[in-house]
């Protein structure tokens, strides 16, 4: 009897918690999207969580992608919790030529906002893309 007990207060609190916890038994689980570069070129990124302001941060690239290849991005919430967290439930990723960082420094790409491209991106719209941001 105890032996039933047991494992039914333990089959509750497992079930209970793979359906509420975020980690479940410590376990830390990473959300993924990838930053895709469509084109012929190398192209550095910046992922951004201020949206609506859409200036560039103080601080350098995430990474550079080759051409043709992705990068993953992790997150170790869910997707949906992720952007509930942002200020307008939108993630902004920057594209910058390596060329103009090496050319004029950061700050003055900052400044000057010398992107190839910037990209607004919702939940909804990664999901659509099946967790790919694609270049360009």
């Amino acid at each position: 009897m105890i032996r039933i007990l047991t494992t039914l207060v333990t089959t509750i609190s497992l079930s209970a918690c793979s359906n509420s916890c975020e980690n479940p038994f410590g376990v830390r689980v990473a959300y993924t999207l990838h930053v895709q570069n469509n084109s012929s070129n190398l192209v550095f990124y910046k992922i951004s969580k201020i949206y609506p302001d859409t200036s560039i941060q103080d601080s350098a690239v995430n990474g550079d992608i080759l051409s043709l290849k992705q990068q993953p991005y992790e997150s170790h919430k869910t997707w949906q919790k992720f952007f509930d967290a942002l200020p307008a439930e939108t993630l902004s990723v920057f594209f910058f030529s390596p060329d103009t960082v090496r050319k004029y420094g950061w700050k003055q790409v900052q400044s000057k906002y010398l992107i190839l491209a910037r990209k607004d991106i919702s939940l909804h719209d990664l999901e659509v893309n099946d967790h790919i941001i694609t270049y360009p």
